[in-house]
C-alpha cells in the first residue's frame, strides 16, 4: 500500500503461544459498523488458518528442544501471507512475487529479521500527474533586483510618456523628489494567477487580494524640488495604462468625470499646474487624448465652470473655496471615479484660514464614495487594476508643523512619508529625519539633461526646510547670492530706482521680481515707474536739486506753507485694469507688471502668462501672493523692498530665482531700526552679505552722461525731485501715494509677535516715509484725507452725514404716550402728555378725589 512506504515495523519475539493479531493499518475503516465487524472477523480468520497449518511442524520439533525458534519462524513465515491476502481483498486471486520484489524483501544479515522490516521504494506507489510546461523563463527579470532610480525607466514610468518628455518637454531625468515620490504612487499591482485569470468579470474573481495595499503619500518638498510633476507623472501613467488595457465597459473619454483633483491655495498655483499637465495629456496619443486638464477657481463666471464640469475634466485645478461651492450646489460635478487627491501646498492652505473648508470637502467625497454602487470586474476603465481601489490622498508641504500634522492625521490613510532624501512609514521618524539633514541639491550631471525654458516639476532643490519647528535651519542654493541694504526711509524710493537701473545695465534682458506688503503699494509703485520718468534738462538740475533740499530747510524754518505747490492735473494717465503691462519712463527699455490678489481673475492670469513667457527685460511688482510654489521662469533677481512678514516667506520669496543651477540675487531692503532682523537670518542659515547703499547710488551716477561720480547725492535727488514733482502734478499719482502710505503702516503691523520688538509702528518716522512715496504733505494732512486721496474723501463724507442725521434725532421732540385709557374715551388730551399722577391706596391722589372717578 502507498501508506506503508519508508516504514520500519519493530517486531519483537514472544515466548509462548501465538496471538491472533490484526495490524492497525489493515483493520477497516468506514461503512457501516456491521460490515466493519465482518471484515474484521474475516482477517482473523485467514490469520488463524494460517497458523494452524504451521502448528504440526512445530510440535514435531518441540522435542528436540527447538520449538521457541519453530514457532517463531512458523509465525513469520504465516503473517506475509496473511497480509497479502488481506491486501488483496475478498475475491481476489494473488499472483506470485517476482525474483525482484523477493530480493528487496529480503532481510539484511547485520539486522535479524526480528528487530526490523524495510517496505519497497517503489511498489504501491501514487500514480504522478503530468503537468503543463510553463514558458521560457530563461529570460524572465529578477523580482529583487536593484532599480535604477536615476532615471524615469527605473522607477517604472511609461515608455510613451518618456518619450513624449525626453522630446517635446526636454525632460529626461527625475529631480531627487520623484525618484522617491513616484515610484509610491504609481504602486506595485500583483500578477494575477491562472486561476483568477479565467475567472474573468466573475464574483470569483477577488479584487482586493490581486492589488497591493494602496498608500496615501506625504511629499515633503521645498519650493523648486518638482513636487508638481511628483504626482501629476504617475497620475497620468495609470490613467493612460488603464485607458489601453480596457477591453470593455464605455471608451475613454471625458464624461467619465474627474478622476483627480489638485486643491491649490491660489489661482496662479491653480494655473500652473494645469499648464504642466497640458503636455502630459498628449504624451501617450489616443490612450491621453481624453485626460483633459482644467481648473475653477474664483473670479470666474460660475455658470461657464458648471459647463466644463459637465463635459467632463478628468484631472481638475482648484481653489479650496470653488471646489466646496460645486460640490454643493453643482448636480452635474461627478466624482465617482475620483482616486487621487492633491493637497498642494498644504501649509499655505492652512496659514489662509482653508482649515475649515478642506474638512468640509473631505467629508463630502468620503459622503460620495460610500454611495457609490460597487462594480464588479476589472474589464472597464473605471474597474481597472491600473487605477486605485480607493481615493489616494496626497498632501504637499515644505514643513511639518503642528497644524499640517494634524491634518496629515487627519486625512491620510496608511501614509508614506516621501523626502528627497529617503521614504518614512511615521510622521515621526519624517520630522526626526528632517531635524538632521536637509534635502539634497540636484547632481550637476542632472542639470544637463533638462531643457532651460522647462516649467514646473524639472527644477532642483531651491529652497529646501529642514525641519517645521520655530527653530528650523534653512538650506539655498549655493549659487543663489544674498544682499541686505540698510537704507534710511527717505532714500528707499531712489536707492529701489538706482538698483533696477543698475541691474539692467549689466543684465540688459534680466527679469526681476519685486516684493511688497500691500497691493496699494503695487499699483503706485508700478504706475510711478511707468508714467514718472520726465527727465529735467541739464540747466534744471540744480533747480531741482535746491527743491530737494530745500525743503528741510523751510520745515525747519517754518516757511513750508510759502513754497508754492502745483495743482495737480486730472487729465493725467490713470491707472486702468486692462493694461497688463507698461513701459516704464523711469527705467527705460523695461516693461513693467504688477499682480495682487484685488485683480480681476482675467487680469492676473493674463499677468502670469505674460511675465512668464517675457524674454526681454521686465520687472513684477507683486505681493506675497506670487511668493510660494510659483515658477516663473528666467527670474534673475529679487529684490524685497518691504522685509516678509515671517521668515518663512523670505525662503519662498527668494527660492523664485537660482533656479534649476542658474546663478541669482536676492536683495532685502531694511531700515536701520530694523538691521537686527539680520541676526535672525543667521540665526536660520539665511545671513545675508551686507551692501553699501552709498555703492548703489555711485553706481547709478557713475554711469550716467550727466553727473560725475563724486555727485552722486545730486544724483539722487535729481530723480527724487523728478518723482515728487510728477505725484504733486497728476491726481491719480497723489491718491495712490496717499494710500499707499497708509496701507502699508497699516501692513507694518502684521508681522509675526516674535519680530515685533524689530517691526514695530513705533519706530517709524512717518514724514521719512512719507517721502519713500514721493509725498511732499505732512503725515497729519495725508491721515486726515486732505488733497486727492478719494477713499478717505469719501469715509469723511459719510461720517459727516451720519453725525448730522444723529443730531437731527436728538431734536426731534418726543412722543410720550401716558396711562393706556379707553379707546371709547373722548376729550382727555392731557392723557397722552406726560405722566399720570400716582394714585393713592384708597384711590384719590393730588388734584383728584374720590368724587372725579
Amino acid at each position: 500500500m502507498a501508506d506503508d512506504d519508508g516504514l520500519i515495523l519493530h517486531l519483537g519475539a514472544t515466548a509462548g503461544p501465538a496471538r491472533t493479531v490484526v495490524p492497525a493499518n489493515l483493520r477497516p475503516k468506514g461503512g457501516r459498523w456491521k460490515d466493519r465487524m465482518a471484515e474484521r472477523q474475516r482477517l482473523k480468520s485467514a490469520v488463524w488458518n494460517a497458523q494452524r497449518q504451521s502448528k504440526p511442524a512445530s510440535s514435531a520439533r518441540a522435542g528436540a528442544g527447538a520449538g521457541d525458534r519453530s514457532a517463531q519462524q512458523a509465525e513469520r513465515a504465516a503473517k506475509p501471507a496473511a497480509t497479502a491476502a488481506a491486501d488483496a481483498g475478498p475475491g481476489t486471486r494473488q499472483t506470485p512475487r517476482s525474483d525482484a520484489e523477493r530480493a528487496s524483501n529480503r532481510p539484511d544479515p547485520r539486522f535479524p529479521a526480528s528487530r526490523k522490516i524495510m517496505s519497497s521504494l517503489f511498489t504501491k506507489n501514487p500514480e504522478i500527474p503530468t503537468l503543463a510546461r510553463v514558458g521560457d523563463q530563461g529570460n524572465r527579470v529578477s523580482s529583487n533586483a536593484v532599480l535604477d532610480t536615476s532615471s524615469f525607466e527605473g522607477i517604472g514610468l511609461d515608455a510613451d510618456m518618456r518619450a513624449h518628455m525626453a522630446d517635446k518637454m526636454a525632460i529626461v531625468k527625475p529631480t531627487a523628489i520623484q525618484q522617491n515620490a513616484v515610484p509610491v504612487i504609481i504602486g506595485k499591482r500583483l500578477h494575477a494567477g491562472p486561476a483568477s485569470a479565467a475567472a474573468g468579470d466573475s464574483d470569483a474573481f477577488d479584487v482586493e487580494r490581486e492589488v497591493s495595499v494602496e498608500h496615501d503619500v506625504f511629499i515633503q518638498a521645498a519650493t523648486g524640488s518638482g513636487k508638481t510633476l511628483a504626482y501629476l507623472l504617475p497620475i497620468f501613467h495609470r490613467l493612460i495604462r488603464a485607458a489601453a488595457l480596457a477591453t470593455s465597459g464605455p471608451p475613454p473619454s471625458r464624461s467619465l468625470g474627474t478622476f483627480a483633483i489638485v486643491l491649490a491655495p491660489t489661482r496662479e498655483l491653480a494655473q500652473q499646474v494645469v499648464e504642466a499637465a497640458l503636455p502630459l495629456s498628449h504624451s501617450a496619443g489616443r490612450n491621453s487624448s481624453w485626460i483633459v486638464p482644467g481648473m475653477v477657481i474664483g473670479g470666474e463666471k460660475k455658470q461657464s465652470e458648471k459647463s466644463r464640469l459637465r463635459k467632463g475634466i478628468p484631472v481638475l485645478a482648484c481653489t479650496p473655496g470653488r471646489l466646496l461651492d460645486h460640490l454643493e450646489n453643482t448636480q452635474s460635478f461627478m466624482v465617482d471615479n475620483l482616486r487621487w487627491l492633491v493637497l498642494d501646498e498644504a501649509d499655505r492652505l492652512l496659514e489662509l484660514g482653508f482649515a475649515e473648508t478642506l474638512a468640509k470637502i473631505l467629508a463630502l467625497l468620503d459622503e460620495k464614495a460610500k454611495c457609490k454602487a460597487r462594480v464588479l470586474g476589472h474589464r472597464s476603465i473605471a474597474t481597472s487594476l491600473e487605477l486605485p481601489r480607493r481615493r489616494i490622498n496626497v498632501l504637499c508641504s515644505a514643513t511639518l508643523r503642528d497644524n499640517v500634522r494634524r491634518l496629515a492625521n487627519e486625512s491620510l490613510h496608511n501614509p508614506k512619508y516621501v523626502s528627497a532624501t529617503t521614504i518614512h512609514d511615521t510622521v515621526d521618524q519624517a520630522a526626526a529625519a528632517a531635524t538632521t539633514d536637509s534635502d539634497t541639491e540636484m547632481a550637476p550631471e542632472e542639470h544637463a539633461g533638462l531643457a532651460a525654458g522647462d516649467r514646473a516639476g524639472k527644477q532642483p532643490h531651491a529652497a529646501a526646510a529642514s525641519g517645521g519647528g520655530d527653530g528650523a535651519n534653512f538650506s539655498l542654493p549655493s549659487q543663489l547670492v544674498q544682499r541686505a541694504l540698510i537704507v534710511p526711509a527717505k532714500l528707499r524710493l531712489v536707492t529701489l530706482v538706482a538698483q533696477l537701473r543698475n541691474t539692467f545695465r549689466r543684465q540688459p534682458r534680466s527679469k526681476v521680481i519685486v516684493f511688497l506688503l500691500c497691493k496699494d503699494a503695487v499699483d503706485f509703485i508700478y504706475f510711478l515707474l511707468a508714467h514718472g520718468g520726465v527727465e529735467p534738462a541739464v540747466e534744471d538740475v540744480q533747480a531741482y536739486a535746491d527743491d530737494l533740499f530745500g525743503a528741510l530747510d523751510d520745515a525747519a524754518d517754518g516757511t513750508a506753507a510759502a513754497r508754492p505747490s502745483k495743482v495737480p492735473d486730472k487729465s493725467g494717465p490713470t491707472l486702468r485694469e486692462e493694461d497688463i503691462s507698461l513701459a516704464s519712463s523711469v527705467v527705460p527699455g523695461v516693461d513693467l507688471f504688477r499682480l495682487h490678489g484685488s485683480m480681476a481673475q482675467k487680469q492676473r492670469t493674463e499677468t502670469f502668462v505674460a511675465f512668464s513667457r517675457a524674454q526681454g527685460a521686465s520687472v513684477l511688482f507683486t505681493t506675497d501672493v506670487a511668493a510660494r510654489g510659483l515658477d516663473l521662469p528666467n527670474v534673475t533677481s529679487i529684490v524685497q523692498l518691504d522685509p516678509p512678514a515671517d521668515t518663512e516667506s523670505y525662503l519662498h520669496r527668494v527660492g523664485r530665482t537660482a533656479r534649476l543651477g542658474r546663478a541669482g540675487e536676492a536683495l532685502l531692503f531694511l531700515l536701520p531700526s530694523e538691521s537686527k532682523y539680520l541676526d535672525v537670518l543667521e540665526a536660520k542659515g539665511l545671513r545675508p552679505d551686507n551692501e553699501s547703499m552709498e555703492g548703489v547710488l555711485k553706481q547709478m551716477a557713475k554711469n550716467s552722461s550727466a553727473r560725475k561720480a563724486t555727485e552722486w547725492q545730486l544724483r539722487a535727488g535729481e530723480v527724487q525731485s523728478m518723482l515728487e514733482q510728477f505725484v504733486l502734478s497728476s491726481a491719480t499719482a497723489s491718491g495712490l501715494a496717499k494710500q499707499a502710505f497708509l496701507s502699508s503702516i497699516r501692513a507694518y503691523a502684521t508681522h509675526v509677535s516674535a519680530e515685533r520688538h524689530i517691526f514695530h509702528v513705533r519706530f517709524l518716522h512717518f514724514g521719512h516715509l512719507a517721502k519713500a512715496f514721493a509725498l511732499r504733505e505732512a503725515p497729519t494732512q495725508v491721515a486726515s484725507g486732505k488733497g486727492n486721496n478719494v477713499k478717505a474723501d469719501g469715509a469723511r463724507k459719510d461720517r459727516k452725514d451720519r453725525r448730522e442725521q444723529e443730531q437731527a434725532a436728538r431734536k426731534k421732540p418726543t412722543f410720550k404716550r401716558g396711562n393706556d385709557i379707553s379707546e371709547f374715551a373722548v376729550g382727555d388730551v392731557g392723557a397722552y402728555f406726560g405722566p399720570r399722577a400716582k394714585r393713592t391706596r384708597d384711590g384719590t391722589g393730588p388734584g383728584l378725589d374720590s368724587d372725579s372717578e
